[in-house]
């Protein structure tokens, strides 16, 4: 049975990698990828369990895509990821057509196009299934699920479960392939990926060292990795970030910059351990690029406790940050405290993002009047081409050739916003 089938994602880059493998899978058993909702027999729709408003706008979707299926009698509607294993009752209330299929069943998707089924999955993923290399010169690749942690505001442990890292050796041969075939761009991704290898007797270091081994012209981008299992494999971290082949950049979460708040979040580590860490790494890579997270507004955040989260990050001084206000997730302990409000958890959010639009501007200003060298790799939405530095910072380049895409330029930087420098070419 031939089927056309739209897949549309939300979330995190794991989401967008488990995405990438199915449609690898179903394209191996004889079925087309389509761009056009309009012209599918089936839409798989990819979801993310981490937010309440992601959570309320994949309800609105599913809805709309049961109305439509009633109209189109012979289409499936298929809810896979976070939220098909979280909340399998919410799925079936908002789509009651739909099968549903957790982020650890993912081969569940083949008798899905045929009839009708639920399968939430293992708490482990017990198979991996790993995107193909198609005409794309950047590629994806989830090496692990899962994760160590068991943060208190967290609904990632019931959707994703325990940590489960793909063998080395499928990681190795797919990204061999993929080198091969001409990609220059190789995302590496997981919840954390500092914890790769644990379940397994392996680690992030000897699979990095591995990959390393193969030449060619590629980047490599490390996902986010937590403090608490950075810690423990710094050292070598450290030498794997020598390599010119990875990016200078570092996803390291803060979340809170108060020890008292990072103990009822249940995080593995303290301010000031982040803090000697982030120094570390700093002190040891030239121009690293710091991304960090940051929730605001925690169940019983004080005005003081949040005073030493900007502390924190006037301290670190990051190149990104993500700015969360707290969000109330089902099943989890931090659902039970007692809850900020919606207008203080908005002001603080506000002048925490004021704090971060100055100090990554003043990050960004540095390079205005230098030359640095640009991996261009997409269109840009306004204009011009997009790329990145060695160190994975933006750059805007004023250029519309397309030919130049993929290709590593010097770039005059002339203008800086607090996101992205702007420049021209060489």
């Amino acid at each position: 049975m031939f089927l056309r089938v739209y897949i549309e994602t939300y979330g995190c880059w794991l989401n967008k990698a488990d995405s990438d493998a199915v449609a690898s899978m179903l394209k191996e058993n004889g079925h087309e990828i389509v761009h056009d909702i309009e012209h599918a027999d089936a839409i798989i729709i990819n979801t993310c369990a981490v937010r309440s408003e992601t959570e309320r706008k994949i309800a609105k979707r599913l809805q709309e895509l049961e109305s439509w299926r009633r109209e189109n009698e012979n289409r499936k509607i298929i809810v896979l990821g976070c939220l098909a294993r979280a909340r399998p009752a919410f799925i079936a209330h908002n789509s009651p057509s739909a099968s549903i299929i957790g982020p650890n069943a993912l081969p569940s998707i083949l008798k899905a196009l045929e009839s009708r089924i639920i399968d939430i999955g293992p708490e482990r993923r017990e198979i991996f299934k790993l995107p193909r290399c198609n005409k794309s010169k950047r590629l994806t690749i989830p090496i692990a699920t899962g994760c160590l942690g068991s943060c208190s505001y967290c609904i990632m442990p019931i959707s994703r479960g325990k940590l489960s890292s793909c063998p080395p050796k499928q990681i190795v041969e797919l990204f061999r392939d993929a080198v091969t075939r001409g990609v220059k761009e190789i995302y590496l991704v997981a919840q954390d990926l500092a914890a790769y290898g644990l379940d397994i007797g392996y680690n992030l270091p000897r699979l990095l060292q591995n990959l390393l081994e193969h030449e060619g012209d590629y980047m490599i981008r490390l996902g986010m990795m937590e403090p608490s299992t950075l810690t423990s494999i710094a050292s070598d971290m450290i030498k794997i970030y020598s390599n010119p082949h990875i990016y200078k950049y570092l996803h390291l979460p803060l979340q809170s910059g108060s020890d008292r708040i990072l103990e009822l979040m249940n995080r593995k580590y303290t301010a000031s351990s982040f803090i000697k860490l982030v120094d570390f790494f700093r002190s040891s890579i030239d121009d690293l690029f710091l991304a960090t997270d940051v929730i605001v507004g925690f169940p019983t955040e004080t005005d003081e406790d949040f005073e030493e989260t900007c502390k924190v990050i006037e301290k670190i001084s990051p190149d990104k940050v993500h700015v969360a206000r707290y969000a109330m997730r089902p099943f989890t302990q931090a659902s039970s405290m007692p809850q900020l409000s919606d207008g203080v958890k908005k002001a603080r959010s506000r002048i925490l993002n004021e704090i971060v639009k100055e100090i990554t501007l003043k990050r960004n200003l540095r390079y205005v009047g230098k030359e640095v060298d640009v991996l261009l790799t997409d269109v840009a939405p306004k204009g011009g081409l997009s790329g990145r530095m060695m160190n994975y910072r933006p750059v805007i380049v004023r250029c519309d050739d397309k030919s130049m895409l993929w290709k590593m330029v010097t770039v005059l930087i002339e203008g800086a916003e607090p996101h992205v420098l702007i420049g021209r070419t060489v």
